[in-house]
């Protein structure tokens, strides 16, 4: 199965054209579900089938079981009756004929009450003297009985025997099947020694139930003796195969077994006839399938190759082209919205070349106003030198620190830099603020010695003290306490101001990224926040804690690291 799928995909990719990939999937999915459902409704439906034919054909053959074990213990009970009324009378019976009365008597009782155990099925009730006298049932003839080949094998036998047999000793010849018992009686039960007690029972109601049960069940059944002799069955000309269904069942009574056997086609013809009429409907299901697939791929794919012929002769540059809508559906939309995409085209390269001139004549006036950084830096440190000449310490510090500033700001070539850098620009950027507000604020900074190597986004705590003294303090006063320590390889900085702090309206915008309806700024914080998620993964980059009138504290977290990575555009 898992070959023919691989070979159904291969082929699937392989198919040259739309309308080939459409024809191969409409018969898959048409073909596929129904193949499946048959052959699953076919196995469980043949299992079902099976299992319940086996199980009746079993229970048939426990019925069978059960009736003839039910015969036999009712000629093990009369066995026991005669023997008790032996056992419990003082009789006396000759192997001849009686000489006196007494005897005659005797006899004459004990004949009585054993052809009193006769019934409708128990046919003959006798005991037979060594001499071959019957003492019982009439029916038996002395002298058939004692040229019988059966009674010639019973006398082999020293202890009870039972069999089906079809007895030849009768007077009248009943051509029905016995089940005969015999019981010798060497106990002096005033009885001959050797003589035997013989029970005929009538089997013909087990065969009536062999016949239902075979005509039911298409089986042959027999009981056969634990020899494998075959004792009884309807039909003598089956013939038994290796692979025929078996069911058997061992009686309690002797070591008898009930067998049924069913030939193997006719155990598995209802399955046959489920997966000939399974293989039919799948058979007509594929067919279906083949003509749908060739009638929706034809439907489908026409206006595809139309379509596909149009992109064509656009691409070699007809641009006049257009494809004609013929239908409503999402093929038509498909067509009218390339024939609008076309007119668009069309117009924008028209319009890409008018404006084209514009644009190269906008960028050469850019390259005229572009400012040079090193111009700039030129510049302040000529004035920084004026400065100096004029004695002015203050001014030149300023301008020293403004320089540190602007560097790394102006240092596009290094993404990452070394912690000591970063917090050597925010400390310069801290006393540019301590000539404008003097000792109005304090700042600490905290940070543990080794991981000033650690590498870290460039200009990310400039934008965040810049933030404190623009919006958190008034007049510059206030308290900034800067943390910065690692955490299990996470490098963590908390950044906290004791300024006006955020209101709780305002905090939403700046969460979701947004800027703060009426006020300047509020960009710095979300590009720092970006600019770490772009480097390190959305689980790393800035989270604020505010309280209004209280202060605010943010925090900074990314992975400790002091390999040097590819440069980014940010």
């Amino acid at each position: 199965m898992k070959r023919i799928l691989t070979r159904i995909l291969l082929r699937f990719r392989m198919a040259g054209s739309v309308r080939t990939k459409l024809m191969l999937a409409f018969f898959i999915v048409a073909t596929l579900p129904v193949g499946a459902l048959g052959y699953f409704s076919y196995h469980q439906s043949s299992k079902v089938v099976n299992s319940q034919f086996g199980s009746y054909v079993l229970y048939a053959v426990d019925q069978l079981k059960l009736h003839v074990d039910g015969n036999l213990k009712q000629i093990d009970q009369i066995t026991g009756n005669i023997l008790s009324y032996l056992i419990a009378s003082s009789i006396t019976v000759g192997d001849d004929v009686p000489s006196t009365y007494e005897q005659y008597v005797e006899e004459r009782d004990f004949q009585n009450y054993i052809t009193s155990l006769e019934s409708t099925n128990i046919f003959v009730v006798a005991v037979i003297t060594p001499s071959g006298r019957v003492i019982g049932n009439q029916l038996i003839n002395e002298q058939s009985l004692a040229e019988s080949e059966f009674w010639s094998d019973i006398s082999q036998y020293g202890n009870e025997h039972v069999l089906i047999h079809i007895p030849d000793y009768y007077s009248t010849p009943a051509n029905e099947y016995m089940i005969s018992k015999i019981v010798p009686l060497n106990r002096p039960f005033g009885l001959p020694d050797g003589s035997k007690l013989l029970i005929d029972m009538k089997a013909d109601t087990v065969l009536s139930l062999i016949k239902s049960f075979e005509k039911d069940t298409k089986s042959h059944l027999q009981i056969m003796d634990a020899a494998g002799k075959v004792l009884l069955q309807t039909s003598s000309d089956y013939e038994s195969r290796e692979d025929d269904i078996v069911w058997s069942r061992t009686l309690d009574a002797e070591d008898w077994v009930v067998e049924a056997r069913v030939p193997y086609a006719t155990f598995y013809e209802s399955s046959s006839v489920i997966l000939r009429y399974s293989a039919l409907f799948s058979g007509l299901a594929m067919l279906f399938g083949v003509m749908m697939a060739s009638f929706y791929s034809i439907r489908f794919t026409m206006p595809i190759k139309k379509l596909a012929h149009s992109m064509r002769r656009f691409g070699e540059g007809d641009l006049l082209i257009r494809t004609p809508v013929k239908s409503s559906d999402e093929l038509g939309f498909l067509s009218e919205s390339f024939n609008k995409m076309t007119e668009q085209l069309v117009e924008l390269v028209h319009e890409i070349s008018r404006t084209e001139k514009l644009k190269s004549e906008a960028e050469l006036k850019i390259l005229h106003y572009q400012i040079n950084p090193h111009l700039l830096f030129n510049t302040l440190n000529s004035i920084q030198w004026k400065a100096k000449l004029a004695r002015q310490p203050e001014i030149q510090k300023m301008l020293q620190h403004l320089i540190v500033v602007l560097d790394g700001s102006f240092n596009f070539k290094q993404t990452l830099v070394p912690l000591r850098k970063e917090l050597e620009i925010a400390r310069h950027f801290i006393e540019i603020q301590r000539f404008r507000y003097e000792d109005a604020f304090t700042f600490r900074l905290e940070v543990q010695p080794e991981l000033e190597e650690c590498l870290v986004p460039r200009m990310v705590f400039q934008p965040l003290l810049e933030n404190i003294f623009f919006h958190g303090f008034q007049d510059g006063q206030g308290n900034i306490r800067m943390r910065i320590f690692e955490d299990k390889n996470i490098l963590c900085m908390t950044l906290e101001d004791d300024g006006a702090g955020v209101t709780a309206e305002h905090m939403k915008y700046i969460a979701s990224g947004q800027k703060v309806p009426g006020k300047r700024g509020g960009l710095g914080l979300r590009n720092v926040d970006e600019r770490f998620k772009l480097h390190y993964g959305e689980a790393y980059g800035l989270s604020i804690e505010s309280i209004r009138n209280q202060g605010t504290k943010v925090t900074l977290t990314w992975p400790t690291t002091t390999e040097i990575q590819a440069p980014s555009k940010y």
